[in-house]
């Protein structure tokens, strides 16, 4: 009889990511469809900070995940970067209206951007996790939510793991803790770098409000 061995391939988080931000540009801007693949590999984290805590956030990503990936399919050429779709709603003057590809860039952007500050305040070395969460949150999405959303966050913090636990995930048994922060080390500069080409772009057209 033939045997079939199946071979299982144990990655860390950071291995696991099939696409990433080190994307190249399109003519200095951001490729849509790469950007949205990495964002959504991203998504697993929350489930590591706690599933259930940081479903709001989870959510809300995905939403706007979703938002911009079928304003990518509907014109797959106009759309093809971040920058000629946000350009093609300035022209329209569309901006502001409801289920804009502007208005979900934005708190997409804002999103990734508590992910960057969070793993940044972990390879600081900040031994409380919570605290990381909480700085990161202070840093980046309290001063755009109102005081039941900024509730509901302080109560997400509670149920984040220890530093310890959270690396251990991380490296799925694949890696050690140094190599796992590298790794995460070198994710954050790349998601920086794309997070700053999206602010400077937002920021030159008065969209970050």
């Amino acid at each position: 009889a033939r045997v079939t061995v199946t071979t299982i391939i144990i990655m860390s988080f950071f291995d696991k990511a099939q696409q990433k931000f080190d994307f190249a540009l399109v003519d200095g801007c951001v490729p849509t469809a790469p950007w949205l693949a990495a964002c959504s590999q991203i998504i697993p984290l929350f489930d590591v900070l706690g599933p259930t805590a940081f479903m709001p956030v989870k959510s809300d990503i995905n939403g706007n995940i979703s938002k911009l990936q079928g304003w990518l399919d509907s014109n797959p050429a106009r759309n093809a970067t971040l920058q000629s779709m946000v350009n093609a709603e300035i022209a329209a003057k569309t901006t502001t209206a409801s289920g804009s590809a502007t208005d979900a860039l934005l708190w997409l952007k804002r999103g990734m951007t508590y992910v960057r500050v969070i793993l940044e305040e972990v390879l600081k070395g900040n031994p409380d996790l919570p605290a990381c969460a909480t700085i990161a949150y202070e840093k980046t999405l309290r001063m755009y939510h109102n005081f039941l959303v900024r509730g509901i966050f302080s109560l997400a913090v509670l149920a984040v793991p220890d530093r310890a636990s959270f690396l251990q995930v991380l490296c799925s048994g694949a890696v050690t803790e140094a190599e796992v922060l590298e790794q995460m080390r070198n994710y954050v500069t790349q998601l920086a770098t794309v997070l700053a080409n999206i602010d400077a772009f937002y920021a030159l057209n008065k969209l970050d409000s």
